[in-house]
């Protein structure tokens, strides 16, 4: 068990040559090399986390205010000298909403040439993001997100690293002033790290926010502290080897809006089943502290 304290939760992490295949020799057979090292693990709970803070991002964007912010990642630290919100591009406009609910009923956002600076790091977005109302003759906070090729690019000014992370898929999201309910089908997200390595994480997810004060969830804002749970199924790929997952949250996790660190989680527990041919293991995500964790393998 190790426990990280990641400044990002997409961050570079090396990944070891893969052996998966049992050893022979002349007094019989030698156990399994483990599914995954320690490393790898760890890597893989990276892209897990990074995932389940990408939901929060745009948990609640809306187009509510005729114009969307810069997703606000989870997964990146807070500064009070970084920016609320860039604007991308919107069209059509104006925005068509037949049922007067703020949700507009198909409306396009390119975030070409959209830039967050922070401190020590610059953030740059690209892509698009299509919201649309699937419940056009009903008011209600029913959103579709639809990512198209949505690019994070992210540059240490310090040491010059540069990551990125590319989004593409649909993600249906409801909520009350209490709770938001998410749902992802094959949500692809691509990861290229700083030492040029990549993962792949195609994933099913269905998520709940609760949050811990009764009526503080508003349309296109920044989502309140609550609880996060996450359960579904996904896969995932590096240095040309995928693995199956099984992602449960149980406690959920616990999300802290003015969490300084990042992750912005400061406890609950990820646990993901992989299974990799006839090999299964379980790798344990746990929160202890604002943006800090362990992973265990069993």
């Amino acid at each position: 068990m190790r426990t990280l304290h990641p400044l990002l939760a997409l961050g570079t992490a090396v990944i070891a040559a893969l052996a998966v295949t049992a050893c022979n020799n002349d007094g019989g057979t030698a156990p399994a090399t483990p599914i995954l090292s320690q490393v790898q693990a760890e890597s893989l709970a990276k892209t897990v986390v990074a995932d389940v803070a990408g939901e929060i991002s745009t948990a609640t964007m809306d187009g509510s205010s005729g114009a969307a912010m810069a997703p606000s990642y989870a997964s990146a630290p807070v500064s009070p000298s970084a920016p609320s919100q860039c604007l991308p591009t919107e069209s059509p406009t104006p925005v068509a909403d037949a049922d007067n609910d703020g949700v507009p009923d198909s409306v396009r956002f390119d975030y070409s040439g959209c830039v967050i600076s922070y401190p020590l790091a610059i953030d740059s977005l690209s892509g698009t993001i299509d919201l649309l109302d699937p419940t056009k003759l009903t008011a209600d906070h029913a959103v579709e997100r639809v990512f198209t090729d949505f690019k994070r690019v992210m540059v240490n000014l310090v040491s010059g690293a540069k990551t990125s992370v590319t989004e593409n898929g649909t993600r249906m999201a409801s909520h009350d002033g209490t709770t938001l309910h998410s749902s992802e089908t094959n949500f692809r997200t691509d990861y290229v790290y700083a030492n040029g390595g990549t993962a792949e994480h195609v994933r099913t997810w269905e998520s709940i926010f609760t949050a811990d004060v009764a009526g503080s969830i508003m349309p296109n804002t920044l989502l309140p502290s609550g609880s996060w749970s996450v359960n579904g199924t996904s896969s995932w790929t590096r240095a040309h080897s995928s693995y199956s997952l099984t992602v449960t949250t149980n406690p959920p996790l616990h999300y802290t809006a003015t969490c300084t660190a990042a992750p912005r989680f400061d406890a609950g527990k990820i646990t993901a089943v992989v299974v990799r041919g006839s090999q299964t293991m379980t790798v344990t995500i746990e929160f202890t502290a604002c943006g800090v964790y362990t992973v265990t393998r069993s």
